[in-house]
Parts: structure tokens; C-alpha cells; sequence
């Protein structure tokens, strides 16, 4: 206080001249109200000496002086003097104009007689002529009015009046209108809403919604009309209104405005966007309608239902991206459902890229632009660089048949095998899997003969490699089931491990029931080894992911009820509740009765497993009651502070804390994660969750902050964000070892498959920063090979079809790796190193290939090299005329390779896509309205 005293001693006094005004005197303050200059607009009147004081022009005076007469005459109530009148109103309303700034003059002028007319009106008789033709013009009025009377004065003269001639008032009085209706149908809801049996008399109303819904779809304002209808509760209505020229912008509307409405309107409105497609009989948009519903009846009865060949394989491609595995009459059908040529077309796309030769493990490292004096100085064992260097090489080269490892000899491939001792070997065998991904002839050549090897480390990743290879491929034989079932009864533990993880990998999502009770058998068996349970339950997890199974569930829930105190701390036993969340994987409230169940659990599994199938069955829904939900668990966690106790001494809580950081999976990483898990797919959800990481890494305590790196992976994979990447950037070198880890990992998951030139250039810094940190050194190697996931041409992405879709396999298989990364030292760097095999299940191609169909070709269908224009998605929902969809476009041939935000449109005229989405496989139509140039002569 001292010091402002002094500051206010010091300051410089500046003299002011004006003074402050004077409150005014009552004699000012009568002489005021008597002057009508001075008097403020009232709602409903019009200052008449405002008027005067404004000195009209003599147009304006003249639009004055006719209004005045004819409302004069109205008021005058002789029959024809007063309908002529109407009339003579009537027409200068309708025939003004106005500016955007202003409003018509007749309407201005017409305002200070509103209170008038609104006296008059209600005297007339309702059967008199004058009555309707009067309503429709203070109906009119009264959208520049407030009335105290009514919430919606405009409305119900309008329903006093004509209520067909809407559209010769204007456009602006329609949609004036339309927003009063929903107003209306809201209040007369309102009041029988506690009247059970009594509905609410909108016959009127109804006259009025089904003239304006077909107003504003002639007049290219389909969002209004969906809105109204919607406010309405009649959206469904919508349907018998689509015509071949509206109906795309209809459903885009539909679609976009599904991720704003909860639950189950959401679902209704994707519904009706079916219908609509169904309708026009547009097959492939309505089946990912109906894949995004997950209505898989509706799925087989679009593939019955359709007749055109060529529009049933483009289904097929759509069918085999989301791994849904359907058997037709058709084989050229079947083939392209099973992925049985994907390695053809996926080839064949590097052969024409110039992307066929093989990298080695330290074409990634790039260990000569590292600092050469911490590489030299490392300690790290050579088996665990050897193992790292098994991972890359199988993520560089996956797909592509021959690496500089494996597969350049049969003596060089084993010699590298053995390589990796122990437990590494299995790893080692099962990379040769993700080499001939999707080729299961090739594959099987290759593998067959580790089967007969000594070592059961070998012959367990070799049963893996061939579960890798058949992921999202169905073959006639089916070898893979008859292999794997002849070693689940092998005595030896990692064997069985193998077949059994194999059969997670090569039917992972297929939902057969001949899987279901081998499998089940290991997980409800209480002498099984926990780990045997734990990946068995995966398995299930995975082969009957998001299918509300209730044999499944019920055998999963049984294990983890079946758990004593000693068991549930193991930390496998998490995997089987991660299992039980992959059943009911965007189940929504479908997952209900097994979160009640889980209340018989131990008290110390009990909030994990809730946790977890909760967020399973709201994945990607976006659904904000669930993601708040999540933050409150989290803030809850970490406000809870250890109680005071003065008897402990500092060591005995330095010795908590230390075991503290060392726990396991907790509830509160999973809350954290589950953030992510819930917004995957969903693009607003995506964007704001980023901010509420930023929160939990700036407030947050505890272990909640050790997911967040994790979490921000799964919510941009394959996606490499500049500001995600410097966040994750800033957490790889966090003091806490274990966000630091996740962090390295976690780069490698958001870049996946992108060959991003920053994440490299962070990775290889990382490598010289960590060289004496084992673990550390291991994960920046495996997320250097991530980055390169098959040279540039796989992704990670669980979502496609422009963001619409999501694929549950490719989810479950990512949240499998996510949720051992949670507990690195006890999977991914400790014995289950395999475990990061699982993202084969979410790899998939990111091309744009074309094709043509040809009945001389087995297959079907044959490559075609076509322009396109590939560039940066350009949001046209609700936006008028013909938009670009995209911009800052290239045109190349196809295939091309598309980023995450990329889009491609065909640049050629003679074919148009069975689909108005390219992405994957694309078959091309002849186009009907083509005409071939004419060659000139020369």
C-alpha cells in the first residue's frame, strides 16, 4: 500500500477541462418525454414523429400514404372496400424489397398498425372473407414483432390463414415459419406429455410441415429441411422426398449430423441415411450404412438384393476392408470377400511403385548419421538388437515376399533365427508370417518346414507366422484351423501359446462357431496356466470382436469371477478382461448386463474389468456422457492423496512410491486411454480429447499421465499431427521411464506406414540419446520400423471409407498392443515380446487401386492405370451447389498411395467409380454419357 501511495505522489497531474455530465432535473427529464424525437421503439409501435423527423423521400412517403389508406379502409369493415383493401396490402408486402441491412418499406410502415389490425382481426367472423386473407397479413407482420401474446404470433395467424400460398410471401417468411413450428410441436408435446394415452392434435401443423419440407428440397436447402423434419420428430419422412439429384446431399447431412446426436437418435438418423441409399439403390453406400450400424442381416440382404455384378464386387472390396467374411453363390464374389488375391493387387501396386526391393534393418537405422561415439559406447545385449532387428525387418518388409534376413536363403534365414536365443526365437519365426502377409500359398512354402524343427520356440512362431499370413485371407482348405488344432494339446507351453495365438490372428473377426468351444475349454479351465487363459480369451476376443457373443461372454466373465486375490494380481489376467471389452466392442448399451455381472468379481479386478468393457462398447461413438464420465474417474484418482502417519519413516514411503510407479494396467490408465477409445473415428471428439490430455499431462498424477502418449496414438494413427508429434516429442524424454517408453512406442503408432521424414529424424535422435538404455533403445528400433511399415504402402488406421467406417478387428488388434505397452516390462520387453504381432491385424494397404471387370481373368477383375486427382479433404457437408471435395490436388495414374487426410477423385471421363469414396480397391463403370473425342484430321 506503501508503495502505491508513493506512485500516486510521484505521478504527473494531467488538468481536465470537461466535466462529468449532470444528472437531469425532473423539468429536463418531462420536456424529454414529450418530445417524440427522443422516444425509444417500442415492440409493435412505430413512432409516427420518428417518421416525419426522418424526412421521407417521395417514394417512401407514397408507400406510407397507401399503407395508411388501406389499412384505414380495412379498418373500416366495408365488405368490398375492405377486401379490396386486403388485396391492394397484400400486394405490397409481397412485391417489396428490402436490403440485407434494412426490411421492406411497406412492412416497415405496416408495423405501427400491427396492434390495430391484431384488434380488428379478432372481432371479425371466421367464416367471413376478409378472416384468412387478414390472418396472412399480420402473420407476416409479426416476424418483425415480439408479442406478448404468443412465442409464435407468426404461426398461429398463419394457421388462421391460407396456409398453401407460403411460398409467394418470400423465402425468409418460410423459413420464419419453419423455426415457429418446431417451436410449436415442442409445446403441444410438452403439454400431454404427462397424459399418458392422450397424443398431441398436430393435424394443423402437419399441413404446414408437409408443404415447407418439399419447399426447401426444390430449392436446394435440404439441411433445412432435414432440421425441420428432425425438430418434428419426422425425419424419416425425408425418405419419400429424396429424388436422384438430392439425395446425396441429404445423407452427407445425415451422416455428419449422426455425431452430435446421442444415443439412439444417432442410430435412427444413420438409419434413415440407409433407407435413403437403400431407395436409389446406391448398394455400396447403403451396406457401410449398414456396416457402421452393425446390422449384419442387412448386410446379407444387400448382397442378395443386388443384381449388377459390378456393383456387387465393389461391396465385396468394401466387405473385405472391414474383414467380414460372407459366403456367396459367386466365386469371383467370394474371392474378393476373402482377400484371397490382396497379395496380387498389393504387389502388384509395388511393382508398380518401384518399391519391390528388399530394405535391410539398417537402411532404417541410419546409424551413420547418429552420433557415432554413444553408438560405440552402447552395452545393450546383441540378443535384444537382434530381436529389434527381427521386428524391423519383418514391419519394413511386410508383404513384400523377401527381405535381406530370412528369406535371400534357406541357410541365412536359419542362421538368423538362431540368432535370437531362448524365447526371441519365436519372434524370429513368426516375422517370416508378416513377410508373406496375406499370400498363404507362398507362405505356407516357406513355412512348413520350421514345423519340424527341434525347438519348440520354433515350431510356437512358426504356428504364429501362419496365423499372420491368413489374417483377413479365408482359404477353401482352411489348413490353418487343422494345423492349429493338432497343437493345442501339445505338452509344451509355448507351442500351444502358438496355435493358439495363431487362430486369434488368422480368424479375427470371422466369428466362426466352430472356434468357439476349443478355445473356451482353455479359458474356463481353472488348471490352465494364467497366460494360456489369458491369450485364449484373446483369441476369442478378437475372432468374435464387437459380437455381443453370449457363450463367449459368459466364459469370460465365469474366468474372471473364478479369480482369488492372489490371481487377479497377476498381470495377464487384465488381458482376459481387455477380451471380454473386445466382445462388446461398439455394443453401446448392448454391453450392460456383463457390466453388471462384473460386480461378483474380486474388489480388486472389479473397476478394471468395468472400466474397460465400458469404454469397449462406446468405442468410437464419441459419446460425451462416457468421455466425462472417464475424466471424473481420472480427477477423482488423482485428488486422493496418501493418508498422514507420522510413524512411517521416509524410507518406508520412498519404498511405496517406487512400488507405486511399478504396478501394472491400473483402471485410471485404462479411464485415460478410454478417452481415446471413445473418440477413435469420431472427427470433433478426436480434436477436443487432444485438450484434455493436455490436462491430464499438466495436472494430472499418478499413472493416468503414463497413457496419454498412448492414448494420443490410438486417436491419430497412421495420422502424424505436428502438434501431436512435439507433445509426443516432449514425453520420450519425460523423467518417468515408463511415459517415456510409451512416448517412443507411440511415435511409431501415430507415423505408422507414413516413411514421415520429422518422426525419423526424432526416432534416430532418440537412439543416440538412449544408446545405453536398453529398453529404450529396443523401442526406438521397433517404432523406427513401424514408421516404415511396408516401405510406405500399409497403414494402421482402424477407420476408412472417408472416416465413416470403423473396423473393429483392426481396433481390437491395436488395443491389444496398446494395453501391453501399459505394462511393458512385463510383455513387450519381457517374454510376450510377440505380442506386437497383433497389429497385423489392423494392417491394411493404403492404395487407390482401380479395376476393371473381366470374366476372361480368374479373377475377375483385372488392374486398369487411370487418372486421378489426389488431394486434401475439403468438408461440403451442407454446402451449396457443387464444391470441391478436394484441394491443393496432384493428378497421377493410379495406384497411388493416400495419406490419412488425403481424398482421390477420378480425372478421366470415360469411367465413373462404383463408389463415390476411393480408397482401396475401386471397380470402374462404363460411363453411359461418355463420348470419345473425335480424332482431327491432319
Amino acid at each position: 500500500m506503501s508503495g502505491n501511495k508513493k506512485d500516486e505522489e510521484q505521478a504527473v497531474k494531467i488538468p481536465i477541462k470537461s466535466e462529468d455530465p449532470k444528472e437531469k432535473t425532473d423539468e429536463e427529464k418531462a420536456k424529454d418525454a414529450a418530445d417524440p424525437s427522443k422516444q425509444k421503439d417500442k415492440p409493435g409501435v412505430l413512432p409516427e414523429a420518428v417518421i416525419k423527423e426522418a424526412e421521407l423521400s417521395e417514394e417512401d412517403e407514397k408507400i406510407k400514404k397507401d399503407v395508411d389508406e388501406c389499412v384505414e379502409k380495412i379498418l373500416e369493415n366495408q365488405a368490398g372496400v375492405a377486401k379490396l383493401a386486403i388485396t391492394t396490402l397484400t400486394d405490397l408486402l409481397r412485391t417489396a424489397t428490402g436490403s440485407v441491412t434494412s426490411i421492406p418499406k411497406p412492412l416497415k410502415f405496416c408495423r405501427g398498425h400491427y396492434k390495430a389490425l391484431k384488434e380488428h382481426f379478432a372481432k371479425l367472423d371466421a367464416a367471413s372473407d376478409q378472416y384468412k386473407n387478414l390472418a396472412d397479413i399480420l402473420s407476416f407482420v409479426a416476424i418483425t414483432i415480439s408479442d406478448e401474446d404468443s412465442p409464435t404470433p407468426a404461426l398461429d395467424f398463419k394457421l388462421k390463414g391460407n396456409a398453401t400460398d407460403l411460398e409467394a410471401w418470400g423465402h425468409e417468411f418460410v423459413r420464419y415459419i419453419a423455426a415457429d413450428l418446431g417451436k410449436q410441436w415442442r409445446v403441444r408435446q410438452e403439454d400431454v406429455a404427462e397424459e399418458e394415452g392422450k397424443e398431441a392434435d398436430t393435424k394443423d401443423i402437419q399441413t404446414l410441415i408437409d408443404i415447407i419440407a418439399p419447399h426447401y428440397l426444390a430449392h436446394n436447402s435440404e439441411p433445412a429441411a432435414c432440421d425441420l423434419l428432425t425438430e418434428c420428430e419426422q425425419l424419416q419422412n425425408i425418405v419419400k422426398y429424396c429424388t436422384p439429384d438430392n439425395f446425396e446431399k441429404i445423407c452427407s447431412y445425415l451422416i455428419a449430423t449422426s455425431y452430435y446426436l446421442p444415443h439412439p437418435d444417432n442410430k435412427e438418423t444413420l438409419q434413415i441415411a440407409f433407407d435413403v441409399y437403400h431407395s436409389m439403390k446406391k448398394y455400396p453406400m447403403a451396406l457401410m450404412m449398414a456396416l457402421k450400424l452393425n446390422h449384419m442381416e442387412k448386410v446379407e440382404s444387400l448382397m442378395e438384393e443386388c443384381e449388377d455384378q459390378d456393383m456387387k464386387m465393389q461391396m465385396a472390396c468394401i466387405l473385405a476392408r472391414q474383414r467380414v467374411t460372407l459366403e456367396t453363390d459367386d466365386e469371383v464374389i467370394d474371392n474378393l470377400i476373402w482377400n484371397t488375391k490382396l497379395s496380387d493387387f498389393f504387389l502388384y501396386t509395388a511393382r508398380d511403385l518401384d518399391s519391390m526391393a528388399p530394405k535391410s534393418p539398417e537402411d532404417v537405422y541410419k546409424t551413420h548419421l547418429q552420433d557415432q561415439r554413444t553408438h560405440l559406447t552402447s552395452d545393450i545385449s546383441s540378443h535384444q538388437l537382434n530381436l529389434a532387428s527381427t521386428f524391423v525387418n519383418a514391419f519394413v518388409n511386410a508383404g513384400f515376399e523377401c527381405d535381406t534376413l530370412l528369406t535371400e536363403s534357406a541357410e541365412k534365414g536359419t542362421e538368423w533365427m538362431f540368432k535370437n536365443k531362448e524365447h526371441r526365437m519365436i519372434s524370429a519365426a513368426a516375422s517370416v508370417g508378416l513377410l508373406y502377409l496375406w499370400d498363404t500359398q507362398e507362405g505356407f512354402k516357406k513355412c512348413d518346414k520350421y514345423l519340424y524343427s527341434k525347438e519348440d520356440y520354433v515350431k510356437a512362431g512358426t504356428l504364429m507366422a501362419m496365423g499372420i499370413f491368413h489374417c483377413g485371407v479365408k482359404d477353401e482348405c482352411d489348413p490353418a484351423k487343422a494345423i492349429m488344432d493338432e497343437h493345442l494339446t501339445n505338452q509344451s507351453r509355448d507351442i500351444r501359446l502358438g496355435a493358439i495365438i495363431g487362430l486369434g490372428f488368422a480368424y479375427a473377426g470371422s466369428r466362426r462357431e466352430d472356434l468357439k468351444e476349443s478355445l473356451i475349454n482353455l479359458v474356463v479351465d481353472i488348471d490352465e496356466a494364467v497366460e494360456i487363459q489369458a491369450f485364449a480369451a484373446l483369441s476369442l476376443g478378437l475372432i468374435y470382436v464387437g459380437s455381443c457373443n453370449e457363450d463367449v461372454s459368459e466364459a469370460l466373465i465365469t474366468c474372471l469371477c473364478d479369480k482369488d486375490a492372489k490371481q487377479v494380481s497377476s498381470p495377464m489376467v487384465r488381458f482376459i478382461a481387455l477380451a471380454a471389452g473386445l466382445l462388446f466392442l461398439g455394443s453401446e448399451e448392448g454391453a450392460d448386463a456383463a457390466v453388471e455381472s462384473s460386480v461378483a468379481m474380486n474388489e480388486e479386478i472389479q473397476p478394471f474389468v468395468e472400466v474397460v468393457i465400458k469404454t469397449c462398447a462406446y468405442a468410437g461413438t464419441g459419446n460425451v456422457v462416457q468421455i466425462q464420465a472417464l475424466l471424473a474417474m481420472i480427477a477423482e484418482a488423482d485428488m486422493k492423496e496418501p493418508e498422514d502417519d507420522d510413524k512411517k519413516d521416509k524410507d518406508e514411503e520412498k519404498k511405496k512410491k517406487e512400488e507405486k510407479k511399478e504396478e501394472g494396467i491400473t483402471p485410471t490408465m485404462v479411464a485415460a486411454l478410454g478417452i481415446a477409445i471413445v473418440a477413435v473415428g469420431e472427427p470433433l471428439g478426436t480434436e477436443m480429447c487432444k485438450r484434455m490430455f493436455d490436462s491430464i499431462l499438466q495436472y494430472g498424477a499418478g499413472t493416468s499421465r503414463r497413457a496419454v502418449p498412448l492414448a494420443l496414438a490410438l486417436a491419430n494413427v497412421s495420422n502424424p499431427i505436428m502438434t501431436v508429434i512435439d507433445t509426443l516429442s516432449k514425453l520420450s524424454h519425460d523423467p518417468d521411464k515408463e511415459t517415456s517408453m510409451s512416448a517412443i512406442l507411440a511415435l511409431g503408432i501415430v507415423a505408422a506406414g507414413t516413411n514421415n521424414a520429422r518422426v525419423a529424424s526424432l526416432l534416430r535422435s532418440l537412439a543416440s540419446y538412449y544408446a545405453k538404455e536398453a529398453h529404450h533403445l529396443f523401442l526406438v528400433r521397433v517404432a523406427q520400423g513401424i514408421v516404415m511399415l511396408g516401405k510406405g504402402h500399409l497403414s494402421l488406421s482402424p477407420v476408412n471409407g472417408d472416416r465413416m467406417l470403423m473396423s473393429p478387428v483392426s481396433l481390437g488388434g491395436l488395443l491389444v498392443v496398446l494395453f501391453a505397452a501399459m505394462d511393458m516390462k512385463t510383455t513387450i520387453l519381457g517374454n510376450y515380446h510377440y505380442m506386437l504381432f497383433y497389429l497385423v491385424t489392423a494392417m491394411n494397404p493404403r492404395f487407390v487401386l482401380t479395376l476393371l471387370p473381366d470374366e476372361d481373368d480368374e479373377r475377375g477383375v483385372v488392374e486398369k492405370r487411370i487418372s486421378c486427382r489426389v488431394g486434401n479433404y475439403v468438408d461440403t457437408v451442407a454446402q451449396a451447389g457443387k464444391p470441391a471435395r478436394i484441394t491443393g490436388f496432384q493428378t497421377h495414374d493410379t495406384p497411388v498411395l493416400l495419406q490419412q487426410n488425403d481424398r482421390a477423385e477420378l480425372a478421366a471421363e470415360e469411367y465413373i467409380p462404383a463408389t463415390p469414396i476411393l480408397e482401396g480397391l475401386v471397380v470402374l463403370l462404363k460411363n453411359p454419357d461418355y463420348d470419345p473425342p473425335v480424332p482431327q484430321k491432319v
